[in-house]
């Protein structure tokens, strides 16, 4: 009974956590592109963006022309072959889905829910949140995670964290994408990352393995110290950009690249954060399953 009480906590948790990335989505969007000054707020980063472009984009643009339809199709067959190949049936089904899922979901938000009012803030062509290129990485990456072997996970949240954080850092380098734009696409991915866990199939769930517990300890250690790092850094450049220009300081390049480094600490933190919770709720539910069917039976 204990065992049962303790699979179906860590599937709530997981349906409360869907539910907490799509909440945090409409609010990105409701605060920095359905009002004025978060327009304005985002766009004195976006101005500063240009420092970057001139230091980066030769390593970002490559990255980013990776992105396609092509490399979508790909990234599927790749992961659903390796959940096969661990005959993981409910894997394989989860990972369509949770690709799937996150993308349409982006171009939907993107193109029929949310809408970018005009506030005549520069550089205004229309709603671009969530960012699907980033959207795309975020959902491989979490797709990955849930492929692998319970062993594999550790690591493979932390590249795939890192490489999410590059792909958004790599739009925001190229002027491609706000902040805002680039969270909300690995909130989206987390979203139906977190909803695949609640409706984990036996074939899903993971053989017990003890040896995996340290690992993930110090992958979820690494994640959460990336994460107060560069949230600190965030809420110091970038929260510092916003209350200077809410009290009208004057807009000088200084001020931008400021808002701009905030942005892309902002980014890291998120992607750091959001893997670190991922990995923790699929250790934990996938185990809590096993536990409690291996109870009944």
């Amino acid at each position: 009974m204990h065992s049962s009480r303790y699979g179906r906590w860590f599937q709530f948790t997981a349906l409360l956590t869907a539910v907490l990335c799509a909440v945090a989505t409409y609010v990105l969007w409701r605060v920095f592109v359905a009002t004025a000054r978060g327009q304005r707020l985002e766009q004195i980063a976006f101005e500063g963006s240009t420092y970057g472009k001139n230091h980066l984009w030769g390593l970002g643009q490559p990255l980013l022309e990776t992105v396609s339809t092509v490399y979508v199709a790909v990234s599927v067959v790749v992961i659903v072959v390796i959940a096969l190949l661990r005959k993981r049936w409910g894997l394989a089904l989860q990972v369509v889905v949770l690709i799937g899922g996150a993308n349409v979901t982006t171009q939907i938000l993107k193109k029929v829910v949310f809408e970018r009012p005009d506030f005549g803030v520069p550089a205004n062509y229309g709603n671009s949140l969530p960012s699907g290129h980033t959207t795309v990485a975020a959902a491989a990456s979490m797709a990955l995670l849930i492929a692998v072997p319970r062993r594999f996970r550790p690591v493979v949240a932390i590249a795939g964290a890192a490489y999410t954080a590059v792909m958004g850092v790599s739009t925001l380098v190229g002027n491609w994408h706000r902040a805002s734009d680039v969270v909300a696409g690995i909130l989206v991915a987390a979203l139906w990352c977190a909803l695949v866990t609640v409706f984990a199939t036996r074939t899903a769930r993971d053989p017990r393995d003890v040896h995996s517990a340290p690992w993930t300890i110090a992958a979820l250690s690494m994640l959460m110290v990336v994460t107060l790092a560069f949230g600190v850094v965030a809420a110091w450049l970038y929260g510092g950009a916003a209350l200077d220009a809410h009290a009208g300081a004057v807009v000088t390049d200084e001020l931008e690249r400021r808002a701009y480094v905030g942005s892309v600490a902002g980014v890291v933190a998120v992607s750091a954060l959001v893997f670190a919770v991922l990995l923790g709720l699929r250790q934990a539910t996938m185990r809590a399953i096993s536990r409690s069917r291996d109870s009944v039976a």
